[in-house]
């Protein structure tokens, strides 16, 4: 190596061939995004192979303009030994992390199909979100264990080359003329890739679009406007373009009219429980006596949908009764749902439990920003089943011991179904389970396992309900309180390839259990389509609400013979479902969502074309496109 080269890059003889083998390292990861394509063709397999080359490089600039920059920064120190202790330390530390980076993205997309996005951001920076996760000292001590190995592996490569000379011999691809013919090889890769999928992109070829969606940080060119000025005519299919963002508008219009209520209107406990994962399938005799016999004496919707498929635009849609897609705008407002409103307008006495934080998602400045903060609990220490144990006896003595001059209102979130899956041995209906739920070491194959653990922790909820409707019982409440009982999103088990929920809108993920008792209102079992949309609506009437619904919410009066759902909208971050049970399709919010736009049947089977979907729905979706901003201005 010339003086030169030594002074700016000292130490550069080793640093090369272990950017070599880094690059080999990036490359085999990446390689296992490429093994996620289920679907390809001959323009595929060249994007997708010019795509691999150069990202895997792309992922190591950062690092090696950090390294670069504080050789730069010491270059005064000229050959300083520790100048090139310094400078190969940092390359490896840079290399390291995007190494890492990249592999948790690698078990982030394997585990639950999408990469490292706002909502992973919003979970590891909120305050109780991390502790959501359901993260155990397994997985948690196997993550730690592979990160440390990683480190070690990173120094290991360094050293060798640093202390075995012969070994650099690798790094001689980078001399002379073929260092720029290995720069040009990624450059002209990228460049490939980027404008094959413009065209791709601009004639509405779904293959290749999906297919670069599994690269991390993928940039593709639009070339619309430059193809259309040279004549080529894209595909003649027929789209709609949604506005899935509410949160760009500043002001809300909510509720569109002042709420008017009946001077004579009667003042019902609310007993309002909600249950984390409570997917529609766990409702059975067998696995849940208590909540079953209880469906039997109320109103069992039993073709319920959730509105979101996480927990923050599924507790956010049964309480505002309005699509998850507004979740941003009422954020940013700290504006709580009408339905709060009225308790307070009629001076309930509030008692809100959670076996999690009412922080994460942020329900204390959405749902119960009204509420008085001495009347919220939250308790996230410990198994999720033992929370659930604590809180109910909070709830249960707030039920035997209210005051009686005035309505209250109950609320609870029960965390025993969420991941871990957690239960006593006592709650152990399903003995053959997986003993423990390390996210680090579970796959497919696991998925009976892991669905029987929790089935368990779901009778374990049950027993705890069971508590709830005692209390009821032995203070005579059945004829003067309501009760909502409710799942926030399901849960899938890899039944269609993914683990939890929050990655898709599968039947699965987006079913729960919706039962509600009204005193008065006659047991049945309801059986044509129902949303978490429509449980304000229903309830409305019987808090004295004369306004029209569609004043103050999205959903319909299901307990009124003239009103029927057919369709519903389910959102999450940044998307917008439609689900009916002909169809279920995403919503395009942008011009990449038309060319991959898919559709399924109610059941998540494929169907070939789109064009029954759009040729059949047209008033529907216009209607979807006015409610996905009739409450922002």
């Amino acid at each position: 190596m010339d003086k030169q080269k030594k002074l700016w890059f000292p130490g550069w003889d080793a640093i090369a061939p272990y950017l070599m083998v880094v690059y080999v390292l990036m490359l085999a990861v990446v390689g296992f995004f490429v093994s996620r394509v289920t679907e390809w063709n001959g323009i595929t397999v060249a994007i997708m192979a010019a795509a691999a080359l150069s990202y895997s490089f792309l992922y190591m600039v950062p690092g090696l303009l950090l390294t670069a920059l504080v050789s730069v920064a010491t270059v005064k120190a000229g050959e300083a030994v520790w100048r090139r202790r310094l400078v190969t330390g940092c390359a490896v530390g840079a290399m390291f992390l995007s190494h890492l980076l990249l592999l948790m993205d690698a078990g982030l997309y394997h585990g639950f199909g999408f990469h490292f996005n706002f909502l992973v951001w919003n979970l590891l920076t909120t305050p109780g979100g991390f502790a959501s996760m359901g993260l155990r000292a397994g997985t948690i001590l196997t993550l730690v264990g592979g990160i440390v190995l990683l480190l070690l592996v990173h120094a290991g490569i360094m050293a060798a080359f640093v202390w075995l000379p012969k070994l650099r011999v690798i790094a001689a691809v980078l001399k002379s003329w073929r260092k720029y013919a290995l720069g040009g090889l990624c450059l002209v890769c990228l460049l490939f890739s980027m404008f094959a999928y413009g065209y791709e992109h601009y004639m509405l070829r779904s293959t290749p679009l999906v297919a670069t969606a599994t690269i991390p940080l993928f940039q593709g060119a639009t070339m619309s406007r430059f193809l259309s000025g040279l004549g080529v005519r894209p595909p003649n299919r027929e789209v709609m373009q949604v506005k899935a963002n509410a949160g760009k508008y500043k002001n809300l219009n909510y509720p569109a009219h002042p709420i008017e209520r009946s001077a004579d209107r009667p003042k019902y406990n609310v007993v309002w429980l909600a249950c984390e994962s409570w997917r529609a399938d766990m409702l059975t005799p067998e696995i849940m006596p208590n909540a079953s016999k209880f469906a039997e004496k109320s109103v069992n919707f039993k073709n319920n949908y959730s509105g979101g498929n996480g927990t923050r635009q599924g507790i956010f849609t049964m309480f505002y009764s309005i699509y998850g897609n507004y979740w941003d705008s009422f954020l940013k407002s700290r504006r709580g749902p009408v339905f709060i409103d009225w308790l307070i307008e009629d001076n309930y006495n509030f008692k809100c439990i959670t076996s999690a934080k009412f922080s994460y998602p942020e329900f204390d400045q959405t749902v119960f920003c009204r509420v008085p903060s001495e009347s919220l609990h939250s308790d996230d220490h410990g198994p999720t089943y033992t929370r659930d144990q604590r809180n109910m006896k909070l709830l249960t003595e707030f039920i035997r011991n209210a005051d009686r001059s005035r309505p209250f209102m109950a609320f609870m979130f029960f965390e025993s179904p969420h991941a871990p899956y957690e239960f006593p041995e006592e709650a152990v209906i399903r003995k053959e389970y997986a003993q423990e739920l390390n996210y680090a070491k579970v796959s497919s194959g696991d998925g009976t396992m892991i669905k029987n653990r929790y089935i368990n922790s779901n009778h374990h909820l049950d027993m705890r309900l069971a508590e709830v409707f005692k209390a009821l019982d032995d203070g005579n409440l059945w004829e003067n309180t309501i009760v909502v009982l409710v799942g926030d999103h399901g849960e899938e088990f890899y039944e269609k390839g993914r683990l939890g929920h929050n990655s898709t809108f599968v039947q699965e993920q987006v079913r729960t259990p919706l039962v509600i008792h009204i005193p008065g209102v006659k047991p049945q079992v309801y059986t044509g389509m129902s949303s978490h949309l429509d449980v304000v609506p229903i309830l409305a009437p019987y808090f004295g609400v004369t306004n029209p619904i569609a004043d103050y919410s999205l959903g319909y009066n299901l307990l009124d013979p003239a009103q029927k759902r057919t369709y519903t909208i389910i959102a999450n971050w940044s998307q917008v479902f439609y689900a009916s049970p002909k169809y279920k399709t995403l919503l395009p919010s942008n011009s990449i969502a038309f060319a991959t736009q898919k559709l399924t049947d109610g059941n998540d089977n494929p169907l070939p074309s789109l064009d029954p979907f759009y040729n059949e729905n047209k008033a529907e979706l216009f209607q979807i496109q006015r409610d996905l901003t009739r409450f922002v201005k």
